[in-house]
């Protein structure tokens, strides 16, 4: 009995499956599609812009100091000489 659903179930997973793939493809072309908007390509689910908490000073200002930044080098690419 399970021999004789089992292409039936891998069939049906394949084209659902495929449709989703689809469906997913299809919603990314829409976002780049129109350019001219004023909202950023990338929006939050909730459709606010996020801000992580460790920017925000105790007021929940942006901070202004600087931040440390880490930077991996590509062990494909010299590393830069300063002169």
């Amino acid at each position: 009995m399970l021999n004789a659903l089992f292409p039936f179930i891998y069939i049906t997973t394949l084209i659902v499956l495929l449709v989703q793939a689809f469906r997913m493809m299809r919603l990314g072309d829409v976002d780049q599609s129109n350019p001219s908007t004023d909202m950023p390509r990338r929006v939050d689910r909730t459709g606010l812009l996020t801000t992580h908490p460790e920017l925000l000073d105790q007021d929940g200002v942006i901070t202004d100091e600087e931040l440390l930044v880490v930077r991996f080098q590509d062990f494909d690419q010299p590393e830069a000489t300063s002169a």
